[in-house]
């Protein structure tokens, strides 16, 4: 039985069943993007000037790169005109010459694609900000991992009932020691004593100490409910569910902060209950600072930033406000040609207090950090063009928050890679779909050539909808 409307199109409407649902799914995706976009609105235009995290102007966010979306914009406006092309080309009965085409449309969303990749890259590793305790936060990049702790461990204490334990993953591959393992679950055990080697071997004890951990907790349940029942009362339950490993010789250990809840000059106690004791090496994070934003500081508080104190550049913080005058003066002077005062949004915003800064090696940096600064021989791409520049030496108590400028930096960060990385997927399953017209349509193109030209026709609305979508995200995430 053959279904209707398949390839011929309705008399009253005009539509074949394809390009009717089509139409309903990409009606349920203007919803999907309509609340993203909403959500995009909404966020930033309730923002409370020195309360809340200051909105990042796209063009500042994204600088080099900006140039790299308008290009992907090309890129997709002339994969949808391609697209239209290989459509021609079906109608045309010219199968050549479709393949052609859609092979062009499949490598420009491979070229849109690995810009995106460069651009998150980017983001994710080379650059990175730092607000302080005052709210000052610093804008660069931070050097060989150094928002990790690094720590001398010789002994570690953990729990037999979770996961892998946590310290275990921040242990260099190159630096696993030989443990002395120790486990006793209950005071008149003796207890179970296991030389380990490798990371394997650590795993492999792990999991069987953890299944015979669950076991007598299991058995002391039940003879605690049993009791219970026959005699009105029984003892608690207890059983020692933690470890103990011993390392023959130091190792060093990188915690992720995310990862810990605190640390000292001993200790450092992983989120998930394992500590790691021994000797705190290095607490300090290297940044090589870009850009100092104060917007969040009140202006008559500027100049005792704690951040000065960080930096510990006179040439720097003088920089900062020889900028911000300059800026001040052309904002005063365009107001009052117009007969008004600066608007106070305008003097806590970023023309003023957002400020590219060019730091220098200074000889009274040893002597504030305890160590000379070094040139930094991380240069960035497209994004950067900051060239070589000499580190500083941050605090770890003077530390608000770190990170990469991903989605924890803040909401236009998460709301960047929620909006772009979901229209990637699009692009990417779009592009999927084409392909498969192109390298698997020969059959129903030798059988029903029309056929394959209205699946293309839908496939080439989709994608249609896709370039559309990113002729609203670039504007808005890189330009506003």
């Amino acid at each position: 039985m053959e279904i209707p409307y398949e390839v011929k199109p309705r008399r009253d409407t005009g539509l074949y069943n394809a390009k009717l649902g089509v139409w309903l799914f990409l009606a349920s995706e203007v919803m999907l993007f309509g609340g993203l976009f909403s959500a995009y609105v909404f966020l930033r235009t309730g923002i409370q000037d020195g309360v809340d995290n200051p909105w990042p102007w796209g063009l500042n966010v994204h600088k080099g790169f900006v140039w790299l979306g308008f290009l992907n914009t090309l890129v997709l406006i002339a994969s949808s005109v391609g697209v239209v092309f290989a459509w021609v080309a079906l109608k045309e009965r010219n199968w050549r010459k479709y393949q052609i085409y859609m092979y062009f449309v499949v490598a420009c969303a491979v070229v849109f694609m690995c810009v995106k990749t460069v651009e998150y890259n980017s983001k994710l590793n080379k650059h990175h900000g730092i607000k302080l305790v005052d709210n000052s936060v610093m804008e660069g990049t931070i050097l060989e991992k150094t928002d990790r702790i690094r720590f001398e461990g010789n002994r570690a204490v953990f729990g037999l009932q979770g996961a892998l334990p946590a310290f275990l993953k921040d242990i260099s591959d190159e630096d696993f020691p030989a443990f002395t393992a120790t486990v006793q679950f209950k005071d008149d055990e003796d207890p179970q004593v296991t030389e380990i080697s490798s990371e394997s071997q650590f795993k492999k004890w792990f999991h069987q100490n953890r299944r015979t951990a669950s076991k007598k907790l299991t058995a002391e349940r039940r003879r605690y409910r049993a009791e219970m029942e026959e005699f009105g009362k029984a003892a608690p339950v207890s059983l020692n569910t933690s470890a103990t490993v011993v390392a023959s010789e130091p190792f060093q250990v990188n915690a992720k902060p995310t990862k810990v809840v605190g640390h000292s000059d001993s200790s450092v106690n992983y989120r998930d209950g394992s500590k790691v004791e021994g000797k705190l090496i290095s607490d300090d994070v290297k940044f090589v600072m870009h850009e100092v934003d104060l917007q969040l500081v009140l202006p008559q508080k500027q100049r005792d930033s704690i951040i000065w104190d960080v930096i510990n550049d006179e040439s720097a913080k003088q920089q900062f406000f020889a900028k911000q005058q300059k800026h001040y003066e052309e904002m005063r002077d365009y107001y009052e040609a117009r007969g008004e005062t600066i608007p106070e949004k305008m003097l806590r915003g970023h023309m003023l207090n957002l400020q590219t800064i060019d730091h220098e090696d200074h000889g009274d940096h040893e002597e504030h950090h305890g160590e000379a600064p070094h040139k930094s021989e991380a240069k960035h791409s497209a994004g950067g063009g900051h060239g070589d520049h000499s580190y500083i030496t941050v605090p770890r108590d003077k530390i608000k928050f770190m990170g990469n400028h991903g989605p924890r930096y803040g909401n236009y960060y998460a709301l960047y890679f929620t909006m772009t990385a979901l229209h990637g997927l699009h692009v990417v399953g779009g592009a999927l779909v084409l392909l498969f017209f192109t390298v698997f349509g020969k059959k129903l193109y030798l059988k029903n050539p029309e056929h394959l030209a209205n699946r293309v026709e839908v496939g080439g609305l989709f994608w249609h909808f896709v370039d559309l979508i990113w002729i609203f995200l670039f504007p808005l995430m890189y330009l506003l």
